[in-house]
């Protein structure tokens, strides 16, 4: 669904949220009900985010005059991420205490 923009010569502009597909080059105006011709604008784009744009100026930068390091930059070391299974869950269980499934168990020898 696009919205298009109608300008009515005895009342007013007003939007219109229809498919491309059942767009006319005039639509009834919905205070008068006379035939709107549209007015062409401009198309809505999103922008992108502060943080995203900076992201791409520094690739950007970067692609000329790369940052050459030494050695890899100190930080916060990463957090240790627990094994997920989907028996489980995050955490891992003892085998032996971990509740009976559905199938029953394998003989021991």
């Amino acid at each position: 669904m696009a919205t298009y923009v109608f300008r009515c010569p005895d009342c007013t502009v007003f939007e219109v949220v229809i498919p491309m597909s059942a767009l006319r080059p005039t639509h009834p105006c919905p205070t008068c009900a006379g035939e709107s011709r549209r007015v062409w604008t401009a198309p809505a784009l999103a922008t992108t985010p502060g943080a995203l744009h900076r992201a791409v100026a520094a690739a950007d930068a970067s692609a000329e005059a790369p940052q050459v390091v030494r050695s890899i930059p100190a930080g916060r070391p990463r957090p240790r991420s627990r094994r997920w299974s989907p028996v489980t869950g995050a955490a891992p269980v003892n085998a032996a205490h971990r509740p009976a499934g559905p199938h029953p168990a394998l003989p021991r020898w």
